[in-house]
């Protein structure tokens, strides 16, 4: 009986020894090829867009963190829902050794305002208010000043989080440390000591459109007047330590630190601490890394695709709809033809970030810089993310060019401005070495390339569009549809 019983033992420790092997195996093929595809993404950086038929050079992130004078930049990924790497490079204060970490904190600016919408719709979970009841009745300390347009259509919370509450004030300045710090009821005033004007409603509510920070500090007045708590505390309560985010924080001056400073300006000159301090903590005030964004997003796509105890399956589904073509809730949603994704921008003075995600749940991203002039870095590594992993979404697309007539080049060079009257062009459009090149205030000089006769790119990720008048003359050039700019008269 022993031996035998010996016999087994010994026989389930060779097993075990076996499948210890196995599973130490299969980890470090695991390990390696994620550090394959981590090293392909740091030494491949490239625009977003390319030209079939032409090579593509590529960088290294350190050589684009110099190029555009970043000094930090923070990056994290999920896939399924794992986080699979996430890496700081750089430095947290130009001028000095630091380094940004996986923990370093960042402004996430406007990436708020997603998980604004989250806290907002907690308390729509819990039935202390209405996605589609007009918010007035929940608003204790202020009202929406009411008007012909919210007579005709009360405001609701789902036109805030939706920007189509058209409310005014597309974002905020920001406060110094050494300045007097309104109320939300100064902010939405707009009276001293308040730097914005006040926020009304002057486009129909749930027309269109229009993106509103103004909006927003109206649903972080309505989450605190409705709970009877700060602002801060609702967020930590509600969705921070139930998702074990415990970096993530709504405090001014920032106590931690693992604090990135904040870089303005081309020359990337730091704020002096402790920087500026958002009282619209709503629409741009959290601090917080990457790792908890994409630990955040994760949790949305998985309430959206199953039942979660983190947010209802239906409210997951109103957030982040079907399609590109609905409403969401917070969150911007785009489908670069592999699926619908769900996104936000962010910048503050100093900061500028980027948090994309899949509704499938197969990936979040996101990555957060210490610069004004981080906005180019950031579309250059998704680029390389996209380009690495295979995805369509923010990924390198290489596209068909076409040559332009001489006559039509000569139509569409020129100088184009807000106002035909302007003596300085916002955009000029010129040849050089037969070539088409853009300059302007919104970028600098670089290759315009054609993909029709009216439509153009340029390899950092902007298309535009030149309109013209019944006789085939230029009269306008669209920027992405969402600038338009008339073309002077020479």
């Amino acid at each position: 009986m022993k031996k035998c019983a010996l016999s087994a033992l010994l026989g389930l420790l060779v097993i075990s020894c076996v499948h210890q092997k196995q599973d130490l195996k299969q980890d470090s093929e695991k390990l390696i090829a994620i550090l394959e595809k981590i090293h392909k993404v740091e030494t491949g950086l490239r625009p977003t867009y390319g030209v079939i038929g032409k090579k593509q050079k590529t960088w290294t992130i350190e050589e684009r963190m110099e190029h555009y004078n970043v000094p930090g930049v923070s990056i994290a990924v999920a896939i399924d829902g794992e986080l699979i790497w996430a890496k700081g490079y750089g430095v947290q204060k130009k001028g000095e050794l630091t380094p940004v970490n996986t923990e370093t904190l960042f402004q996430a600016a406007s990436l708020s305002k997603p998980v604004a919408s989250l806290a907002a719709l907690k308390l729509v979970e819990k039935d202390q208010v209405s996605l589609d009841q007009p918010v007035n009745q929940y608003l204790t300390r202020w009202k929406i000043p009411q008007n012909d347009l919210t007579k005709k259509s009360a405001v609701t919370l789902r036109h805030l989080l939706s920007h189509r509450g058209g409310t005014t004030i597309h974002g905020f300045k920001g406060y110094k440390a050494n300045e007097e710090i309104p109320s939300l009821v100064n902010i939405l005033n707009g009276e001293a000591p308040a730097n914005t004007d006040p926020v009304v409603v002057n486009q129909l509510p749930g027309d269109s459109y229009r993106y509103s920070g103004g909006g927003f500090t109206i649903v972080q007045l309505l989450i605190e007047d409705v709970t009877g708590q700060a602002y801060k505390e609702v967020l930590s309560t509600e969705i921070f330590q139930p998702l074990g985010l415990n970096l993530s924080n709504f405090n001014y001056p920032q106590p931690e630190s693992n604090a990135a400073v904040g870089h303005t300006g081309n020359a990337s000159q730091p704020i002096p601490a402790p920087g500026f301090n958002y009282p619209e903590l709503a629409a741009a005030g959290l601090w917080t890394t990457p790792t908890e964004l994409v630990m955040l997003g994760s949790r949305v796509a998985k309430a959206r695709n199953s039942n979660d105890d983190f947010l209802s399956h239906d409210l997951a589904n109103q957030l982040v709809p079907e399609s590109a073509e609905e409403h969401g809730l917070g969150f911007g949603l785009n489908d670069s033809g592999d699926g619908l994704a769900f996104v936000h921008n962010g910048h503050n003075p100093g900061y500028s970030a980027r948090w994309i995600n899949y509704a499938d749940g197969r990936a979040s991203v996101a990555i957060l810089t210490n610069s004004d002039t981080g906005g180019d870095l950031i579309r250059e590594i998704y680029s390389a993310i996209g380009y690495v992993y295979g995805w369509k979404q923010d990924g390198y697309i290489e596209r068909e060019t076409i040559e332009l007539s001489s006559d039509l080049v000569d139509k569409i060079t020129g100088d184009y401005a807000f106002d035909l009257d302007s003596k300085k062009p916002i955009v000029t459009i010129k040849v050089e070495n037969e070539e088409l090149w853009i300059d302007g205030v919104i970028f600098d000089k670089t290759r315009l390339y054609a993909v029709s006769e009216s439509e153009f790119f340029i390899s950092k990720g902007m298309n535009f569009k030149i309109e013209s008048s019944k006789e085939g003359k230029p009269v306008s050039l669209d920027i992405e549809g969402e600038i338009k700019l008339l073309k002077l008269i020479e």
